[in-house]
């Protein structure tokens, strides 16, 4: 039989007490480290690539990175003082799950006043793959000259930084993807089959970046090449409802 001591008993009690203990931000959020990262710690001076997840109080899906597999970079001088405070409570190669009051991040979010949500709380789970340099990421920059410039000066942009050396600014597959859409959006399919293009070069085993593809090509006009990449989008991931129902359709 094994015996503990009562000296022992009360040091396991005390680091029992300890591990429960509720860790919080210095803005005051409540969260759990899932796994402790072994690498660089995360500043307002870093760029971080992560996946993500926002989930309301019922467990209710907000947004998230995993659903499509793409990894998102966020620079994190640019988020809300609350963000930064939570950002710096993390490191490379860790899990964390934040618990953000309800009013507090819908007053951060656009349209967030108009957004209904259960309980009083908003998780905000937090994988980090990579803490980088802080880079400004492709989207962003695209659309600064959009604003500033006009939509065509936006695409010269993209090309140009897409084909530079050091350019200087941050590719991951979600930003380019973002700005394919941004030419979508503003009737430039072909703009837009150019940015998407490239996208799926870049990441020829991603089921999205293909469908992307194939969206801007059927919008486009351009029906086989659309079928040809939601197929292949299709093979990429089985599970992709939307290539399905789209090549459901414009296969009749």
């Amino acid at each position: 039989m094994i015996r503990i001591t009562p000296l022992l008993l009360l040091l396991w009690m005390s680091t029992t007490v300890i591990a429960q203990q509720a860790l919080t931000t210095n803005s005051g959020w409540a969260y759990e480290v899932i796994s402790p990262g072994r690498g660089p710690m995360v500043d307002a001076n870093k760029g971080i690539e992560t996946h993500n997840q926002l989930v309301d109080a019922e467990n209710n899906v907000l947004v998230s990175t995993y659903a499509v597999g793409i990894p998102d970079y966020q620079l994190v001088s640019e988020l809300s003082g609350s963000f930064q405070d939570a950002c710096t409570m993390m490191r490379a190669g860790g899990h964390y799950k934040f618990y953000i009051p309800v009013n507090e991040f819908l007053s951060t979010i656009k349209g967030g006043a108009k957004l209904k949500l259960p309980g009083n709380h908003v998780v905000w789970e937090v994988e980090v793959l990579k803490v980088l340099p802080p880079l400004p990421d492709i989207a962003g920059r695209v659309k600064a000259t959009l604003q500033s410039q006009g939509a065509q000066a936006a695409f010269t942009e993209f090309k140009k930084l897409s084909t530079s050396t050091n350019s200087g600014v941050y590719f991951g597959e979600w930003e380019v993807n973002e700005v394919g859409y941004i030419f979508l959006n503003h009737n430039m399919p072909e703009e837009a089959i150019s940015v998407f293009d490239y996208n799926s070069q870049r990441h020829p085993h991603s089921s999205n970046a293909h469908d992307s593809l194939g969206e801007a090509y059927l919008k486009a006009g351009k029906k086989d090449l659309a079928i040809k990449q939601y197929r292949w989008s299709l093979e990429l991931n089985p599970s992709n409802a939307n290539a399905r129902k789209v090549l459901t359709e414009i296969e009749k």
